[in-house]
């Protein structure tokens, strides 16, 4: 008989132990327990914030077997309306998953420290203050109260993982940003040391917010704007990062079909850039004041494609006053913008003929450098400096350097210079429009130095170059072209300069001087300048100009 008793002992003993798991399992699975925790949060956020908040929810249950929490419509929102000195924040979640939740630490510790706490559909809404813009750049400490006891103390989160949350920030001006259906993750998530500054408006150590599929209409809706992606992610250094971006005609893709189809003549765009990355991006400025601030944007091998058609009726309407940087002061945003890096860029500007039966191709490959500064709100006619390279017809390495100083009347300067190249390189572009083609050439070297207004440009060209003869060419019926030898014949021998070398006795340098048609646009008028200076060097410009 003694010898059982230790068995009979050891049996009542886990039968108790698993009656005690089974009770405490059902107990942790309680009504009880769930109010309880309840009220223990609810108490703490009014507490931790002065009776400014409150803190609601419609469900919470507690599932010990997977270490869960689980809650339905939770709502934080002020009870003070006292938004004058300070960032308000109300938000509201639909669905809330706590994972690898201790069950005793939510139960019995006055530090929570959760590891992830994911959340599906809600919104988040900021409000800014009325007296926020002296306070941008200091840290804002949360405000303890002097109680000495409290159910919580605080609460510490790895990470906050929140997907289709709809975020609306209103700032002191009652001016109101939305963006919808964004995935946005906190990291460091700390209570008690709750901090937003100029650069960081949430309250997190870090952040990583995500919005898909971007589209906005532009220019009366005859554009629109597509991007794939934007992420915004940092603490006090945020990076902006915009993914596969496209300006394209809401009509459709066909630029020549589009150009066909206008009026008038007209540029018909479409622009297509894989990745912009925007540095140390200043939200709360952009946020408050809507400037884009920021000291360096990188542009990713952005594409230009412009499609016009010369057999359409002339333009009509002026492009007096839309210089690049005067376009820049037409901006919506504010900017200010120090530098913009361009990375293997590419500019392809294709132009039909006036008789419809061909189209020339001029294209800028290979580009890189830099603009700025950009600035719109922070000047009020700010200047821009371009200095960039280039390969014109992807082939022929050119470097230009263009300045629009302050002013009203479209002030502009532009130098440039291209190395050594075989002049039928310029074929595609001249041809078609021409009916002239340069059957042999060498350019050795090519300097221009341009400046002008709104309403003219002048300028010295100089062209050095050897054995320089050329095709006149005829339409046939069929639409191709022939050349006509007797005028060929004599536009060699008798009007082209075949030589233009630095031991001729004749100038080498033009000053040139054009006017600009008001219905054309800045490039056109930097174009159509260099382009009668190489004419002069020909032999082929205007007689009564002189040279430099």
């Amino acid at each position: 008989m003694l010898g059982r008793r230790p068995i009979i002992f050891l049996s009542i003993a886990v039968l108790l132990i698993l009656l005690g798991v089974g009770l405490f399992r059902y107990w942790l699975k309680s009504t009880d327990l769930s109010e309880e925790l309840k009220s223990r949060l609810t108490n703490w956020v009014t507490e931790e914030t002065d009776g400014r908040y409150r803190l609601s929810m419609e469900t919470l249950k507690i599932d010990p077997d997977k270490e869960t929490l689980t809650i339905s419509e939770l709502v934080f929102d002020p009870i003070r309306a006292d938004t004058n000195n300070a960032t308000h924040y109300r938000f509201h979640f639909e669905n809330l998953i706590i994972k690898n939740v201790s069950v005793s630490s939510l139960l019995e510790s006055s530090l929570l420290e959760l590891s992830t706490i994911a959340i599906s559909g809600g919104k988040l809404e900021i409000q800014q203050g009325t007296d926020t813009r002296k306070n941008l750049n200091t840290v804002v400490p949360v405000k303890k109260s002097n109680r000495k006891k409290r159910a919580l103390s605080g609460l510490k989160v790895d990470s906050i993982q929140l997907s289709q949350l709809d975020i609306i920030y209103t700032n002191r001006k009652k001016g109101q940003t939305k963006v919808q259906s964004v995935h946005l993750d906190l990291y460091d998530f700390h209570t008690d040391s709750l901090q937003t500054n100029a650069r960081n408006p949430l309250p997190a150590g870090g952040f990583r917010l995500s919005i898909e599929n971007i589209e906005l209409d532009l220019a009366n809706k005859q554009y629109k704007l597509n991007a794939d992606q934007l992420i915004l992610k940092g603490a006090d250094h945020i990076q902006a990062i915009i993914s596969k971006i496209r300006v394209s005609p809401s009509a459709g893709n066909n630029l020549e079909a589009l150009a066909g189809k206008t009026p008038v003549q007209q540029d018909i765009y479409h622009c297509s850039i894989p990745e912009i990355v925007i540095d140390s991006v200043d939200v709360r400025s952009f946020l408050e004041d809507s400037i884009i601030r920021t000291p360096l944007i990188v542009l990713k091998e952005p594409t230009l494609k412009i499609f016009n058609d010369r057999s359409r009726p002339p333009a009509t309407q002026s492009k007096i006053g839309k210089n690049p940087h005067q376009l820049i002061q037409q901006l919506p945003p504010g900017l200010d913008i120090p530098l913009m890096q361009i990375e293997n860029g590419r500019i392809e500007y294709r132009e039909k003929n006036k008789d419809g039966t061909d189209v020339g191709k001029l294209v800028f490959g290979y580009i890189n450098g830099n603009a700025g500064p950009i600035q719109k709100g922070v000047e009020t006619i700010g200047s821009l400096r371009l200095d960039l390279t280039a390969r014109l017809m992807d082939k022929i390495p050119l470097h230009a350097r263009f300045y629009f100083p302050p002013g009203k009347n479209g002030q502009f300067s532009v130098n440039g210079n291209l190395q050594p190249f075989d002049l039928t390189a310029i074929n595609p572009i001249i041809q078609p429009l021409t009916n002239v083609e340069i059957r042999t050439g060498k350019a050795k070297k090519l300097e221009f130095n341009l400046k002008g207004t709104d309403l003219k440009a002048t300028g010295r060209v100089l062209f050095i170059y050897e054995d320089l003869k050329i095709d006149l060419l005829k339409e046939k019926n069929s639409g191709e072209t022939a050349k006509r030898p007797l005028l060929t014949l004599l536009a060699n021998q008798l009007l082209v300069r075949n030589h233009n070398r630095f031991d001729d006795r004749h100038p080498h340098e033009f000053e040139v001087i054009n006017e600009r048609v008001p219905t054309k646009s800045f490039f056109n008028l930097v174009w159509k300048t260099l382009f009668e200076g190489l004419k002069m060097s020909a032999g082929l410009g205007d007689k009564d100009k002189k040279p430099a």
